[in-house]
């Protein structure tokens, strides 16, 4: 259950960049009327860079934490240990949620 508990707190490292950047900067950098590659950011720099190192930080996170997921769950099967239903359906449905809203944003 460690790897299971460790998978849920990488998931909810990635989850704030993930709607950091799904809900607030992208949105935000589309109602923009110039290119993002040209715009310039007095604290992040290039603001197109910025976006594109957000968005791959938050994909290799929530890919990470879906490999613990199935390393965990592996695991626990290998030793024959018991989960709920509940409790190896919620991650995938958040998984589906996190991904569905990568997809939607333009990755």
């Amino acid at each position: 259950m460690k790897l299971y508990y460790s998978s849920m707190m990488v998931y909810i490292f990635g989850s704030i960049t993930l709607v950091l950047y799904t809900l607030i900067i992208k949105p935000i950098a589309i109602m923009y009327h110039e290119q993002i590659n040209q715009m310039t950011s007095p604290v992040f720099g290039n603001y197109g860079r910025y976006l594109f190192s957000l968005e791959l930080f938050t994909l290799i996170i929530m890919i990470a934490s879906l490999i613990l997921y199935a390393i965990s769950i592996y695991h626990n099967y290998s030793r024959r240990g018991k989960m709920s239903m509940k409790t190896l359906i919620t991650p995938i449905l958040l998984y589906v949620f996190a991904f569905v809203l990568l997809g939607v944003s333009g990755f």
